[in-house]
This record gives structure tokens, C-alpha cells and sequence, in this order.
């Protein structure tokens, strides 16, 4: 964001919590100062760019707004530049990343020219270039308006952007991220923040779960899909029209879960609001193939005897394990669960643990495997649930508890504490135990 600033010739400052006496950085050569939060209320700006892990909702920004600063995000400040452009916007509380990868895949299937970018990992600053590879499909020209831009926005960059993107998806609603927005219904009004500012904008809205389909029946521009709408999902089948376009399961596509199989129904009811039409079975089937492997996302790591293990590091919430779980119905499953407690109700995830079988043991982590296991005590539960103070030891014990067969998941329904850094460091840790693993049983 700073390099894009200086690239404009605006005076920049940059400010950082933790920042103890001031000093400056190198931004391709130029040193820009490195402040402290108080240099906000020492000094006028004239905007104030956030990062989406500082909230809008802070009393810094809110006291900056009113002394007359705008206070903006690179999302946002994008998305007004891109207001002309064939912008797809994709957010919800998880399926974002798939959803988006898919929506990108199915596109190029039509044969359009598709920019991938946002909350995932290529930063919307970086598609104000015209060089480079985009993070789609490789192709150069990422700045021409004949492109389609595919890209995935976080509630945190949703809560302040003032124009909407020309297409939009809502994957899925639960609660999340609490500690940044208040409340739920905050968190919600956030997220669809990002749909409310062009009217009557196609909107697509997966049915399954039931609270984004309810936060969005107002909306004018609707399409449902999954369970319901044009592109449905039946069993292993995607149906469009109700006549079956692909038969997942024989195909064998890389998509794992019912979640996954609605998202790939999201990105075809793009499509269809996009270009009029789908992709050929064929064409569509070869892309999905050429997917990358989404890391941390339900991903196997290793097999050790009949153990299968599966890092799913990014399921931040228990939504998230909810879809994890079910993706192993009917076999033994080692639940690995645990992280930074931000105080979401774990009662949709306690009724799914009760409700499989054969029962899953559970190893819990601090802080909100603690709480989890405190739960199921509190309710007399019959499942196994121990705990366990690291990733690495969470493993071999989840490994010993299932004996012969079965799956270990790690899907922690919580956010990685701040002294384990982020779910990338978490999930390393996890592939690093399996790979321990594999070399004894070796």
C-alpha cells in the first residue's frame, strides 16, 4: 500500500502497534517514517489507508473520521478504481478461497481472460500493474479492461468499501471474527457491505446453512445455489436446470466435501450470470484438474499404515470443522481442535461430534479446545476428549487413540494464537509430526 501511495506522490507515513520509538523503513528506496497509533491524533492526514487486521470499529479511526480524514482500504480505494471493470466479488465466512479459484477456473473454461486476487494472497495493489503473471491464468495485459477479476474479500475488507463489484457471491454465514466487529449482526452488515452500494447487482447466495440465504432475501438480484436455484447439487451430481452436467464422483475432481461441490455450483452460477452460458463438461472438468492444491484446506498430508492425516489448519471457526467432519462421515476420526478463543458458540459443533458414528475422539488444544471439552463434560457427553499442549503432541496422541484405522484432522475451529503465528506455521507443524510419525512407523 505504501509503495502504491508513493508511486502517486502522497507523503506517506506508515504506523504500527508495535512500533516502541519511531523510526523509518525503505519503500523501494524512499524511507518513509514508522510511527506509533499516537501519531494519529498528533498530526492531520488527509487519509488514513488500514490494514484489514486493524478494525475499522477502533477509537483512533473513528476520532480521525471526525476530525475530517477519510479513513479507506486498499480493497476499497481498488474496488472505486475498478468501478467500470468486470469485477467478481466473492465473500463469506468460509468456501472464499475455492469459491473463487473455481469461479477463476470456470471462466478461463468459457475462454475469458480472468485476474485472480484479494483476500487469498495476491494483493488487489498488485493488479494495478500490467506486468506479471496476475495469480490466474498467466497471462499478461492484468490491467486491461477486458479482463474479468475474480477476487476474494475478507468481512475485515468488506466493512468499508463505498463501491461494489459488478458480480457478487456470498459462500456461507456464520459467526466469525467477533472480537473485531462486536457482534454477529455486525459481522453480518459488514460482510454484505460489500453487495449494498450498486443497485440491483446479480448476487449469488448459497442455500446450505440457511443465514445467508435469510440476510439476503431482500436483495433484487438474487440467485440461489446448491440446494436451491438453477445450478443444484444432487448427491455426487451438479445439476443445472435439473439435468446433470458432472458426475463428481466419477470424475473424481478435487473436491472434497459437499461444501466444496456448492462452491463449484457458486462459480458456475457465475458463469451463467457472467457470459449467458457454462463451460463444456469436458473443458470444465480439465480446468477443475488444474487447480492447485489449496494448502491447510482439508489437504492430506501423509497416510501412515491405514491413518489417513489431513491438515485443514484454516478452518478458523467451528463452521468450518462442521464441514470437515462430515466430509469423513461413517469413519473413525481423530479430531484435533483447539486455538485463539474469540468466544463463538460451539453448540452447532458439540451437536455434530454427538451426532457421528462411530463416535470421533477429540484431542483438544488451548484455548477453545479447553472450553469444547469443558462443554461436553457440562453435558454428560460420551465422547472421548483429551487434551494436549501442542500441535505436535496433539498428533501422536490422536494417532495412539485411533489405533488401527481412521482419520486424524486437524481442524481447529479457531484462529492460530498469536505466539504460534498463523495457520501456515500451525499446518507446518502438523505435516512436520506426520512426517515424524511416518519415520517410526518406517
Amino acid at each position: 500500500m505504501a509503495k502504491a501511495a508513493l508511486e502517486r506522490d502522497a507523503m506517506v507515513v506508515l504506523v504500527d502497534d508495535s512500533v516502541e520509538a519511531d523510526r523509518s523503513l525503505l519503500v523501494d528506496g524512499v524511507e518513509v517514517p514508522l510511527r506509533r497509533p499516537a501519531v494519529l491524533a498528533e498530526e492531520h492526514f488527509d487519509c488514513i489507508a488500514r490494514s484489514p487486521g486493524v478494525s475499522v470499529y477502533r477509537e483512533e479511526l473513528g476520532a480521525a473520521m471526525a476530525a475530517g480524514c477519510v479513513v479507506t482500504s486498499a480493497t476499497a480505494m481498488w474496488l472505486e478504481d475498478f468501478a467500470d471493470r468486470r469485477v467478481i466479488g466473492v465473500t463469506g465466512t468460509k468456501g472464499k478461497t475455492t469459491t473463487a479459484w473455481l469461479t477463476m477456473k470456470a471462466l478461463e473454461a468459457c475462454g475469458l481472460q480472468v485476474r485472480l486476487g484479494g483476500n487469498m494472497g495476491t494483493p488487489l495493489t498488485a493488479l494495478y500493474s500490467s506486468e506479471g503473471d496476475g495469480g490466474g491464468s498467466g497471462q499478461s495485459g492484468r490491467g486491461s479492461s477486458s479482463s474479468v477479476y475474480v477476487v476474494e474479500v475478507s468481512s475485515f475488507q468488506a466493512a468499508d468499501v463505498t463501491v461494489s463489484p459488478s458480480v457478487g457471491v456470498l459462500t456461507l454465514l456464520a459467526p466469525d471474527h467477533l472480537d473485531w466487529h462486536g457482534n454477529y449482526e455486525r459481522y453480518v452488515h459488514d460482510k454484505l457491505n460489500l453487495f449494498d452500494h450498486r443497485r440491483g447487482m446479480p448476487l449469488a447466495v448459497s442455500s446450505a446453512g440457511g443465514d445467508a440465504a435469510r440476510n439476503t432475501a431482500h436483495h433484487p438480484g438474487r440467485h440461489l445455489y446448491g440446494g436451491e436455484g438453477r445450478v443444484t447439487l444432487r448427491g455426487a451430481s451438479v445439476m443445472v436446470d435439473g439435468s446433470e452436467l458432472l458426475d463428481l464422483d466419477r470424475l473424481e475432481l478435487p473436491l472434497r466435501g459437499e461444501h466444496n461441490r456448492t462452491n463449484l455450483c457458486g462459480a458456475l452460477t457465475v458463469c451463467m450470470i457472467e457470459t449467458g452460458d457454462l463451460p463444456s463438461p469436458d473443458s470444465l472438468e480439465k480446468a477443475i484438474k488444474e487447480m492447485p492444491v489449496l494448502s491447510s484446506r482439508l489437504e492430506t498430508v501423509g497416510v501412515v499404515g491405514r491413518i489417513e492425516f489431513v491438515n485443514d489448519a484454516l478452518a478458523s471457526n467451528p463452521a468450518g470443522t462442521v464441514a470437515a467432519l462430515r466430509t469423513f462421515a461413517g469413519r473413525p476420526i481423530g479430531l484435533i481442535v483447539g486455538g485463539h478463543d474469540r468466544g463463538v458458540d460451539l453448540a452447532p459443533l458439540l451437536r455434530e461430534i454427538e451426532s457421528m458414528r462411530p463416535a470421533p475422539v477429540v484431542v483438544n488444544l488451548p484455548e477453545l479446545g479447553e472450553r469444547l471439552r469443558a462443554e461436553l463434560i457440562a453435558s454428560r457427553s460420551r465422547v472421548r476428549c483429551v487434551g494436549e499442549p501442542t500441535v505436535r503432541e496433539a498428533v501422536f496422541r490422536a494417532n495412539e487413540l485411533l489405533g488401527d484405522e481412521g482419520v486424524v484432522l486437524f481442524s481447529p475451529a479457531a484462529p492460530t494464537p498469536v505466539v504460534e503465528g498463523s495457520y501456515v506455521q500451525r499446518g507446518a507443524a502438523f505435516n512436520a509430526a506426520v512426517d515424524a510419525l511416518a519415520g517410526r512407523a518406517s
